[in-house]
């Protein structure tokens, strides 16, 4: 796997914090050279500082579309078409949908949804014209089957595999493959940066797991061409139950993380 994985140019996205540092310091353990992309560049430039340029900073909000453009075309110039580009860049909203607003809906789907076009849709054609590539996307267990308090969330992640389901049949025949992979609760700060409104859900999660277990499932992910890789026996015990008996799914999830008033 590292040897696949050698030399190769892999660019991501929310690369300061939590997966997307994990998923920096584990691909370039596999000997890719890494552009790490993400707001912060105090803590871009911690993570690349140590690295002896196997990993490079590039500052950028995927929120911004112009400064996306510009990034692309440095990218473009600088390394070539990546071989490898992971949008992971993303945010999480805990409230009641009765309860999240118009404008969480909009800023979460300008990050999460927006801002994975914006990172992977400039590298396309290059990748395409080279006649190699592989484009990672970034979901979660809930982008499977909606829990409560994450409707807009839940969306979020829903429109990522809607866009790789259409994305894929496009790239047929050109050598650029698309996978998409599906954590379900992991020990990062995304959930000390979630929005948050309302009753907050219970928690009562089943299955934890690291930042770097999600890392490690990228670097496989990235070294072929599967189509989606769910982590935890719990999303995938919850896919199959919703798929066979979607009623039984319901009344499981409004026992165990619906908090109701007394």
């Amino acid at each position: 796997m590292a040897r696949a994985l050698a030399g190769k140019i892999v660019l991501i996205t929310g690369a300061s914090s939590g997966i997307g540092r994990a998923a920096a310091l584990a691909f370039a353990a596999a000997g890719a050279r890494v552009v790490a992309v993400a707001r912060d560049r105090e803590k871009l430039d911690a993570l690349a500082a140590p690295s002896h340029d196997a990993i490079v900073s590039l500052p950028c909000d995927v929120t911004d579309a112009a400064a996306m453009e510009a990034l692309a075309r440095t990218v473009l110039e600088r390394f070539g078409a990546p071989d490898v580009v992971i949008a992971n860049a993303g945010r999480g909203v805990d409230a009641p949908f009765v309860e999240t607003s118009d404008d969480a809906y909009r800023a979460l789907f300008d990050l999460n949804v927006l801002g994975a076009v914006r990172t992977i849709r400039p590298f396309l054609p290059a990748m395409i014209a080279r006649g190699s590539g592989r484009v990672l996307l970034v979901s979660s267990i809930v982008g499977k089957r909606g829990i409560p308090n994450y409707a807009a969330y839940g969306a979020s992640k829903f429109a990522l595999h809607g866009i790789l389901d259409a994305l894929r049949p496009e790239l047929s025949g050109t050598g650029v493959s698309a996978g998409i992979v599906c954590p379900s609760s992991t020990d990062t700060e995304f959930d000390a940066r979630k929005l948050r409104a309302g009753t907050p859900q219970r928690n009562v999660r089943v299955q934890r797991h690291s930042a770097e277990s999600v890392a490690r499932a990228l670097v496989r992910m990235a070294s072929g061409t599967r189509r989606e890789l769910i982590l935890t026996l719990e999303g995938k015990l919850m896919v199959v139950v919703d798929r066979v008996a979607p009623r039984l799914m319901d009344w499981i999830l409004a026992r165990t993380l619906v908090k109701r008033s007394r």
